[in-house]
């Protein structure tokens, strides 16, 4: 909900530079909005042109390093996977990042210990972006989202529905506790979507690994409620048998971005920090001496 101001993303960009690193911290509309769609590959992609082009933000003109998490990191490593933008990437951080979209979208929609914010947000794009479009339902979905993105600590979603009409009320709960009705829903709007716009040819970052000469760091928390960690996985297996130069940690000190205390919280520190170790490495080891 934060976007790019997100505090997260502020504390890892101000560790970044404590580093010594040049770091951009750009705002993104889509993602700002919680937009899903392929054309953001395409913002992503021209982004990461511009900022290698630009010689005040790029003084060295050295091809640059990319941090992106969840949904971003996915289209993040989309966009640098292009023929023409590869060039510009020296490295890559991924955290808890999709490789499947497919995958992701069946794990959202049809499990139940998951992280309802994904699902608000899945739900509310494929609905406001097919047939199904209803200004109610959508409107409802917002609220939620706002609700469970800003830890509200009195929700404005049970005042709102008490003033819908009952068909939207009933529509909308089976949305959140009917597994069945939803899955039928989810897939049926993502299928008008797809043949539209061919979004499934647009997200498949597995064939999409060819120009992939940057170094590829992969961090996931196991217990991943959005985004399960075997997609990481998946990526670095991919990575691996075709050559590329990619690091996979894996830990339980990470949920979906936030930190998961424990009681191996020193190993899982360690790890974590190695994870970003080989990013940093990797990025350091090109910079003009």
């Amino acid at each position: 909900m934060h976007g790019y101001q997100d505090k997260r993303i502020a504390a890892v960009s101000r560790a970044f530079a404590h580093q010594g690193f040049r770091v951009i911290t750009p705002c993104v509309s889509d993602i700002d909005r919680l937009l899903i769609h392929p054309a953001t590959i395409d913002k992503f992609a021209a982004l990461i042109q511009a900022v290698y082009a630009d010689r005040m933000l790029n003084p060295s003109g050295q091809p640059i390093g990319i941090f992106a998490a969840s949904y971003s990191g996915g289209i993040a490593m989309l966009a640098a996977s292009r023929a023409d933008i590869a060039p510009y990437v020296n490295a890559i951080c991924l955290v808890g990042a999709f490789t499947h979209f497919r995958n992701v979208l069946q794990f959202i929609i049809e499990q139940e210990e998951i992280d309802e914010y994904a699902r608000y947000i899945l739900l509310r794009n494929f609905l406001q972006q097919s047939k199904h479009h209803d200004d109610e339902i959508v409107e409802l979905l917002n609220i939620a989202i706002q609700d469970n993105g800003f830890k509200k600590e009195r929700p404005l979603l049970p005042d709102r529905l008490q003033t819908v009409s009952a068909g939207a009320v009933n529509f909308f709960m089976q949305l959140l506790n009917n597994a069945s009705f939803r899955s039928e829903l989810a897939y049926q709007a993502f299928e008008e979507i797809n043949q539209r716009e061919r979004w499934t040819d647009y997200f498949a970052l597995e064939h999409r690994l060819d120009y992939v000469d940057f170094s590829v760091s992969l961090i996931h928390g196991q217990g991943d409620r959005v985004i399960p960690s075997n997609e990481s996985v998946h990526l670095h297996a991919l990575l691996q048998r075709r050559g590329k130069n990619s690091h996979l940690i894996l830990t339980s000190l990470l949920d979906h971005g936030d930190l998961n205390l424990s009681k191996d919280i020193w190993r899982e520190t360690n790890k974590l920090a190695a994870g970003f170790g080989f990013f940093i490495n990797d990025l350091r080891a090109a910079q003009p001496h």
